[in-house]
């Protein structure tokens, strides 16, 4: 399968840069192999502020209900330039498929940044929280996958995160060539079941959408918008089940009594854990090819992102 080239903004860090504020970079070995595999904005917010290279610490401040951003050598508070920044990059963007941040950054980290705040006291606490280019990153693309390198060690919020991108970068390029409800047709037709998995609920209003469309623009734009938050939400357990029993309903009159029990004792070991869904997919694909269903066949949710990157 031909997979789509992410437009992903990346931490410069992350992407090879030396612009830490150490003078360093950041050595991901999977963070590169995923960038081999996307077109990269590199961002590097605090260098972007005119903090040099190396340069002393900034951090995260709670002062007067305000999150500041702060370099306690200087004194200087550095929040409004950073809030600029963020302004100003963030609206000059062109269309993006997602962003991957350095985690812990203050200026980057998308949940586990520290910020320190005084008691009544006098007495200093801290606790995690998002960075400030992070933040208004979160704010103005709600409907797309952020995450920074620390998370992604989850092979979960992993997995999903590859999903989101690659399924954006999918519909990013066929949105730029399409020209008719009937492509549309057929893009919504082959990530039917990789949408399904996600939300049923979007899928429908999706379906309904393209069925009932009038005018082209209009229907590409809102299909757009609820594509993307389809996947916002990884996946249950529940829902890989749903999924796998709708495929295997294509494929089941042609099973004998052997087959259909394996099918059904894989869906319940991987109900305990005991397989993983890349078992059960195989089986569906294998199938597939037997019988030759061209529509299970041309499904995304075999493989929405390159294989390598497992």
């Amino acid at each position: 399968m031909k997979h789509p080239t992410p437009k992903l903004v990346v931490s410069a860090c992350l992407a090879g840069e030396f612009v830490r504020y150490d003078g360093g970079t950041v050595k991901d070995t999977f963070v590169e192999k995923l960038l081999s595999y996307c077109q990269v904005i590199p961002v590097c917010p605090e260098v972007s502020i005119g903090l040099g290279v190396p340069r002393n610490k900034v951090i995260l401040y709670w002062r007067e209900k305000e999150l500041r951003l702060v370099q306690p050598s200087s004194g200087k508070d550095l929040t409004e330039d950073m809030l600029s920044f963020a302004e100003s990059f963030l609206s000059g963007l062109e269309e993006v498929d997602g962003f991957l941040l350095k985690g812990k950054s203050p200026s980057c980290g998308v949940s586990n940044s520290t910020i320190s705040y005084k008691d009544p006291e006098g007495r200093i606490f801290s606790h995690r929280t998002k960075g400030l280019f992070a933040k208004k990153v979160l704010e103005r693309f709600e409907e797309l996958p952020v995450e920074d390198e620390k998370r992604l060690k989850d092979e979960n919020i992993r997995k999903h995160f590859l999903v989101r991108i690659f399924s954006i970068a999918r519909l990013r390029e066929f949105i730029s060539r399409a020209q008719s409800i009937s492509q549309l047709m057929e893009f919504h037709k082959i990530n039917k079941y990789l949408l399904m998995l996600h939300s049923q609920t979007k899928l429908k209003q999706m379906g309904q959408l393209v069925a009932s469309s009038k005018d082209f623009a209009q229907t590409i734009k809102e299909y757009s918008r609820l594509f993307k938050l389809a996947f916002k939400r990884s996946p249950s357990k529940g829902q890989y089940i749903n999924t796998f029993t709708h495929m295997y309903g294509h494929l089941s009159r042609r099973l004998n009594q052997k087959e259909k029990d394996h099918f059904f004792t894989l869906l319940e070991d991987f109900k305990k854990g005991l397989v993983n869904e890349k078992t059960i997919f195989e089986l569906l694909k294998s199938w597939a090819f037997r019988f030759e269903e061209g529509y299970l066949q041309t499904q995304t949710i075999f493989e929405p992102y390159p294989k390598e990157l497992n």
